[in-house]
């Protein structure tokens, strides 16, 4: 029996919340697809948010361990905080362009029995909807 890697369906941007004048919190959500027989343990997800423009990286983090299970898929939701210190140049930007593109760079590490299997995954998205929406709620 020969076991297959997962496979990155989606990263979807969820929401973008808790936007108070220091930043936001960031929330994704990564669909795996498990084309196997058996399920198989993702160990983890690590990720870099980026601003698209100048490659500047905004967050980073790890999301926990998680099963797959077999010949089907599951929605991982992963969540970073996000200074605006880092970002007040997109601020700028988007005074004027109405579009903050960004890149989601991950990688999955998925166990399998022989060997850790890297995953990786690459969405790239516009922020500006998420962003000027929640900026809009701030009293």
């Amino acid at each position: 029996m020969t076991l297959q890697a997962p496979l990155v369906e989606s990263v979807k941007v969820s929401s973008i919340d808790n936007v108070t004048r220091s930043g936001f919190t960031f929330t994704f959500v990564i669909k795996l697809y498990n084309p196997n027989v058996a399920g198989v343990n993702v160990k983890s997800i690590t990720y870099d948010l980026l601003l698209a423009e100048n490659n500047q990286k905004l967050g980073n983090g790890t999301s926990s361990e998680f099963q797959v299970p077999a010949r089907g898929s599951v929605e991982i939701p992963v969540q970073t905080t996000i200074y605006f210190s880092s970002v007040i140049s997109a601020a700028f930007q988007t005074i004027f362009t109405k579009s903050v593109m960004m890149n989601l760079n991950g990688v999955a590490t998925v166990q399998l029995p022989w060997s850790d299997v890297n995953v990786p995954f690459s969405q790239t998205f516009d922020g500006y909807p998420f962003i000027s929406d929640a900026v809009s709620k701030i009293g």
